[in-house]
């Protein structure tokens, strides 16, 4: 019920924006996939994930009518709180009765959808409509407080995990093995969905999809565990040593952990995102990495979190959006440095009213698992 209340005041603020716009009716379109790093209109104004394409079409008056697919998602939308609430297995077929809509039409979405499915639906409305993801985007930035408690959930169930990881990491285990037992730990602490990014060796130039290497002795296991709780990703960055720390790791992992503070502490109310990546990047040059703080050794410093929507976006010197309170992202300064290769750490970050919060409970440190430290 709550987050329907708030859904509610993301629905306003949706019409407020359509007002001013000139926009009689709204469509967002949902094309059933949800990533950690791509929005999806229709979980973000709907909390439902759809399985397949969907369209949400909100009027002015506030009427609003929900077309999904397939049709045995009857179920999964029937407490949905609209007007009209429609699955069918031949989304195409239902475009035109959904789409019957006098006056002015914006869209978002459009762009993420299948090209044929796109199409279909600009022949169905016969007037190309007016795009306003742009504008839906900075609307509808800042999270709910359901969202921020399930991200809350979520990033705890990330920390149980990466607990779980250095428990049970040793020498000889496959990375893929070691992901998939992972994965599976934080589904059964209740994560609906699970991103991760997890490889080792002794030198690596970024974290990559797991493998069939055996984990040795000497490795650095590079690792971004994502849950989901609610359909909202969360993220931890994380590097661990298998069995002892080498000398340049143990001295360089620091800097890395002070560039991410640095750019966490920028994080306020009315500050430029791109500011927030400039600090990290300021602490990096100024301790002589100034070459390898721009692609191609970097591209940027974080990024929002979906599945709803990512805003603000990309940790990222040229992006301009102002920071406002509920914008979620993750700040990581994930590094190649010359001396040790590839290291990570990165934290999730909401703005709050004066500040900022992290979420997660313990943030990055260099651990060492898998052999006897020295």
């Amino acid at each position: 019920m709550m987050q329907q209340h708030r859904l509610q005041d993301r629905h306003r603020n949706v019409r407020a924006m359509m007002a001013r716009a000139g926009v009689d009716a709204l469509i967002c379109a949902g094309n059933g996939h949800h990533m950690i790093d791509l929005d999806n209109a229709i979980a973000h104004m709907t909390g439902y994930r759809s399985v397949g394409p969907a369209l949400l079409v909100l009027r002015g008056d506030g009427r609003t009518r929900l077309l999904t697919s397939p049709a045995d998602e009857q179920d999964a939308i029937s407490a949905l709180p609209f007007d009209s609430l429609i699955a069918v297995d031949h989304f195409k077929a239902g475009l035109r009765d959904h789409l019957a809509l006098d006056g002015r039409v914006g869209i978002v979405g459009l762009d993420d959808m299948p090209m044929g499915t796109a199409n279909a639906i600009l022949a169905a409305l016969g007037e190309a409509p007016l795009p306003l993801d742009d504008l839906f985007s900075r609307t509808t930035a800042p999270k709910t407080g359901a969202e921020l408690d399930a991200t809350r959930r979520a990033t705890a169930i990330a920390e149980a995990g990466y607990r779980y990881l250095l428990d049970v990491v040793r020498p000889g285990l496959r990375e893929c093995d070691l992901a998939i037992d992972v994965n599976l730990h934080m589904r059964a602490l209740g994560a609906n969905d699970s991103f991760l990014m997890l490889n080792c060796g002794p030198r690596q130039d970024a974290v990559m999809p797991s493998s069939e290497r055996r984990i040795e002795l000497g490795d650095l296991l590079l690792c971004e565990l994502s849950p989901s709780v609610a359909g909202q990703f969360t993220q931890i960055c994380r590097t661990v040593s298998i069995g002892p720390v080498r000398y340049e790791t143990q001295a360089k992992y620091p800097l890395l952990v002070a560039a991410m503070h640095e750019g966490i502490n920028k994080v306020a109310p009315g500050v430029r995102l791109g500011d927030v990546c400039a600090a990290i990047d300021d602490h990096l040059s100024e301790a002589g990495y100034a070459q390898f703080s721009r692609p191609p050794f970097i591209r940027r410093r974080g990024h929002g979190l979906g599945s709803g929507s990512t805003a603000p976006g990309d940790v990222s010197v040229d992006n301009d959006a102002l920071l406002k309170p509920g914008m979620l992202f993750m700040v990581h300064p994930n590094q190649f440095l010359p001396e040790t290769g590839y290291m990570m750490c990165g934290e999730p970050v909401v703005v709050t009213q004066d500040g900022f919060e992290i979420l997660s409970k313990e943030t990055a440190a260099l651990a060492t698992a898998g052999g006897c430290a020295s």
